[in-house]
């Protein structure tokens, strides 16, 4: 395996620096032009001395900043940022029980760390870049010195052995060496600190990609304390100086505190099979090494890309010259303003001016001589249809008319709305498809990092406690790429109404076909209902069938509760046997199958007939006599039969029997066909006793 000594660690900067010179100044203009810092220190004399003055030289500049373009950034914020709320782990078949059960389990992880690492924060923190940069980079890592402190390590003495506690036996702890429980860590890169291969035609193409940061000099004093030869490269005792951009400021300045480090990572590939990382500065490598599981940690998406060149663009590229213009315009009008503004009074030489009388709200002024002229001053409005034509142009090039243009309310109706919301979709479906590839790209990431670093606990509360039985499934997940896709969730709140709308139409006309474990399915998919504690318990049973079902291919026998839906669980299981895959599963899984189908089978027969039993007793005989429409044989009579006459409550009980029955035959009509002859058959050759269920390989049953 190739490694790149210092010299050639440094060309290689050297030569990624040098390709994207300009586009990188931009970048930072950018920052400068949103936040209306273009021009020279807002607060300098200079500028409040000609506001003040009534003239301006023929060396004096003035210059008016008139921030348009941080109103289109705002806007194209929010509009990319309302169609992509986030993104949800979908499995790549539906129909693949371990595919949706693994999706669930990622899912609710990922759910986890949006809450643990206030991850809209950070998506709205990313989407700034996107926008006013041109690019987004996030580069994902896990930093094990944070997070929760879990302890400390035990003391050691002289010979390295742990000194033991003699009051208490246990060993002491060391103060100054302390355990965290880590965490995950998302740094946002600035594409103005962000480097690629200077040969490389896209971003991913690249074969490496690189930044660099500024890092406190105490700071890697302290984590490298113990190795003299680091603290030489971090340069100890050093004056060297650096000239920075500082984004929080949006202005530069000189840094000589702290430490210029650059982060340097190679992709995979032939040379690199799993893929290496630098941490160094210009003095020297302060760690080096294969990338953790081979996982490239950063995540690139650009605004606009042109050809010919890999990196992205911003939207203010095209609103830059309209800015220039407006504000060279307004400049022009302030400056007439200042020269010209006040009104003047013209009166020929040797005319006399003088106050005259006043009176209330007039002044009057006397005059010898020819009458003098006042002349209006100017305000600049000659320059004021160029100035509002330039601004249009602006926000017509930004396409901002038509961001403006969908928020209008217009019609009210929620299919109205819907069909609004999927018309939008398509005016910056550009933008708006690579901020969500981002996030796509993002998530996948930090979920193949998560399976490596996530201790069973942290898993375990993420996904809850019912599912640790499947947190096998989550730690083994195949990779995404050929098990479980992201998908992109550009869900607005209209879209979810039009949903729920669609859905209430289901329940309204089909509800009472259905049964309520069949109705707690369809309210899982209504979108404000997801997390409905009473729609989990509606579709309880169901969830209960898929771990059990995940048991069983795992070649393990799950517990089976005599409270347990044993209608649901035929329904089911014979659901997943009629599947054409189930005929490939080992021979040992399909045993298992078919006990675990033959337990409920039989369950389900014993709850039938002890149903029956309990209902079963004397027939009443109180009440008048009723004729029924029968005959029976009566050799008495002369026709050789009579007609029936029956008590009113024993024909009452007859059609309450009846119901019952018929009811029980129903809900049978609605199983697998198969099972129905299985549980009458087993019905037929009695059954076991109560509180026992049928032994999984024969012999005796086993007890409850």
């Amino acid at each position: 395996m190739q490694k790149h000594d210092l010299n050639s660690l440094n060309q290689i900067c050297e030569g990624s620096k040098s390709c994207d010179d300009e586009l990188r100044a931009e970048m930072k203009s950018n920052l400068l032009l949103v936040s209306g810092n273009h021009y020279s220190k807002k607060s300098s004399r200079f500028f409040n001395n000609v506001r003040n003055s009534q003239k301006i030289n023929e060396t004096q500049k003035l210059r008016i900043t008139k921030n348009h373009i941080h109103k289109i950034s705002r806007h194209y914020k929010n509009s990319i940022l309302a169609k992509v709320p986030g993104v949800t782990i979908a499995p790549k078949n539906d129909l693949d029980l371990q595919d949706k059960k693994q999706s669930q389990l990622n899912e609710s992880v990922r759910k986890d760390a949006v809450d643990r690492y206030d991850m809209k924060q950070k998506m709205r923190e990313f989407c700034d870049s996107f926008v006013d940069i041109g690019e987004v980079c996030a580069f994902t890592y896990f930093d094990p010195s944070a997070g929760e402190l879990r302890g400390y390590e035990p003391a050691l003495d002289e010979m390295g052995q742990p000194i033991m506690d003699p009051a208490t036996g246990q060993m002491q702890a060391d103060k100054g060496k302390p355990i965290f429980k880590g965490e995950f860590k998302f740094k946002n890169i600035p594409g103005y600190n962000l480097f690629r291969s200077p040969a490389a035609k896209t971003m991913d193409s690249s074969p490496y990609i690189w930044f660099e940061e500024m890092v406190p000099r105490d700071e890697l004093k302290e984590t490298y304390k113990d190795d003299p030869d680091k603290l030489k490269v971090i340069g100890e005792g050093d004056n060297e100086s650096f000239v920075i951009f500082d984004a929080n400021k949006n202005q530069y300045r000189t840094e000589d505190r702290d430490v210029l480090v650059q982060y340097m990572f190679f992709k995979p590939c032939k040379v690199y099979p799993e893929g290496f990382f630098y941490i160094k500065t210009t003095r020297g490598v302060l760690e080096e090494g294969k990338i953790p599981y081979g996982i490239f940690p950063i995540v690139w998406e650009g605004f606009d890309t042109f050809s010919g060149n890999p990196r992205g663009y911003s939207i203010i590229k095209v609103a830059r010259p309209f800015q220039a213009e407006i504000n060279r315009a307004s400049s022009q009008a302030a400056t007439h303003q200042i020269t010209v503004g006040d009104d003047k009074i013209i009166y020929q030489g040797g005319t006399k001016l003088s106050p005259g009388a006043l009176l209330p709200g007039v002044r009057g002024i006397t005059y010898q001589g020819q009458a003098p002229q006042i002349l209006a001053g100017r305000t600049g409005e000659q320059f004021m249809p160029y100035i509002q034509a330039q601004i249009s142009e602006m926000y017509e090039a930004c396409m901002l008319d038509e961001i403006n243009a969908e928020n209008q309310d217009g019609q009210m109706d929620p299919y109205a709305l819907l069909f609004r919301s999927a018309s939008a979709q398509q005016k910056f479906g550009q933008y708006t498809a690579k901020f969500e590839s981002f996030q796509k790209k993002f998530w996948m990431v930090y979920l193949e990092l998560a399976k490596k670093y996530l201790p069973d606990d942290t898993v375990i509360m993420a996904v809850g406690k019912s599912e640790q039985i499947n947190l096998e499934e989550f730690k083994n997940t195949t990779p995404l790429a050929y098990q479980i896709k992201v998908e992109e969730q550009t869900e607005t709140i209209d879209e979810r109404m039009g949903r729920q709308l669609a859905l209430n139409h289901i329940v309204q006309f089909a509800g009472n076909q259905l049964g309520p474990k069949q109705l707690g399915l369809l309210f899982k998919e209504m979108p404000f209902l997801n997390n409905n504690a009473l729609m989990k318990r509606m579709s309880l049973d169901y969830d209960n069938v898929e771990n059990d079902m995940l048991q069983l291919e795992r070649g393990q026998m799950p517990f089976v509760s005599p409270y347990a839906d044993n209608e649901v669980y035929v329904e089911s299981i014979t659901h997943r046997m009629k599947q054409p895959d189930f005929q490939i599963l080992p021979t040992q899984v399909q045993q298992l199958y078919d006990q675990y189908l033959a337990i409920h089978e039989d369950q389900t027969g014993q709850k039938i007939q002890a149903a029956q039993a309990a209902k079963d007793g004397f027939i009443p005989t109180g009440g008048s006599l009723i004729t029924v429409s029968m005959q029976v044989a009566d050799p008495k009579s002369q026709s050789g039969s009579r007609q029936v006459r029956l008590p009113y409550e024993a024909i009452m009980w007859l059609i309450t029997r009846l119901e019952t029955q018929g009811s029980s035959l129903q809900s049978l009509d609605e199983m697998n066909q198969g099972a129905i002859v299985d549980i009458q058959s087993r019905q037929g050759q009695g059954q076991p006793q109560a509180g026992q269920i049928p032994a999984l390989t024969g012999g005796q049953p086993l007890p409850v």
